[in-house]
């Protein structure tokens, strides 16, 4: 960790275990499949999340117990953390105590689902608790790939902003963007990105891909990429 750093990324994370990680994938993979591929995109996603200067990378793992398993997947030099609490927005509201109570001034959280997200989507964010109290990334499946926090607004919002919120539905964005005006917080919104969750998502992430790949355009998720291409094969 750099002890000098003000802002902190926490991704979270699952270990990549069989029938425990990217379940909707099935019976499109098989579980081993979607295992393997979700900790494609874990080691690509930290690889190039650590190329941000001056942030520090935690990763907040589950199940409890996982850390080691974790930590031979991500060679990169994170942090760990445990997630606690009994649901998502429990275990959001803890992650963003911990990096409160370590005297981080800009809080990020963002997911695992996402390995082609640009860089500059994670810049604009930190730039934005600026003049902000809260950034939202939202995902076109109606749920959010980043929020983010000022530590000065942090306890206005949360945890008031993880209650009632029907997660892994189409409404978190909205119900979420309905709990930042009931406190009244000022909100930055990103550009929406995509989740990989379904099936259909897969071709989704093959297409972008190999159009990244023809405009010239460097890809940063190349182990998801070549996993993706020998799972299209095995399964057409």
């Amino acid at each position: 960790m750099n002890t000098e750093a003000s802002i902190c990324l926490i991704v979270f994370a699952k270990n990549p275990v069989p029938n425990q990680v990217k379940t909707r994938l099935l019976p499109k993979l098989s579980p081993e499949q979607a295992a393997s591929l979700y900790g494609a995109f874990l080691t690509d996603w930290c690889e190039t999340l650590a190329e941000l200067p001056n942030i520090d990378l935690v990763i907040a793992y589950t199940p409890p117990g996982s850390q080691s398993d974790l930590q031979a997947l991500i060679e990169t030099d994170v942090t760990y953390i445990p997630q606690t609490g009994v649901d998502l927005g429990e275990r959001l509201t803890s992650a963003t105590q911990w990096a409160s109570e370590n005297g981080y001034e800009k809080i990020l959280i963002v997911g695992s689902d996402s390995p082609t997200l640009p860089l500059s989507y994670i810049l604009e964010a930190v730039a934005g608790l600026d003049s902000r109290d809260i950034v939202i990334g939202p995902s076109v499946d109606g749920g959010y790939y980043l929020i983010g926090f000022s530590i000065e607004s942090l306890h206005k919002i949360v945890p008031s902003i993880f209650e009632k919120i029907a997660w892994s539905t189409p409404q978190v964005f909205q119900q979420t963007i309905e709990r930042i005006g009931s406190v009244k917080a000022t909100l930055k919104l990103l550009p929406p990105w995509y989740d990989v969750d379904i099936p259909e998502d897969l071709a989704f992430l093959h297409v972008h891909l190999s159009a990244m790949r023809l405009a010239g355009i460097k890809v940063q998720a190349i182990r998801t990429e070549s996993l993706l291409l020998e799972l299209l094969e095995e399964n057409p």
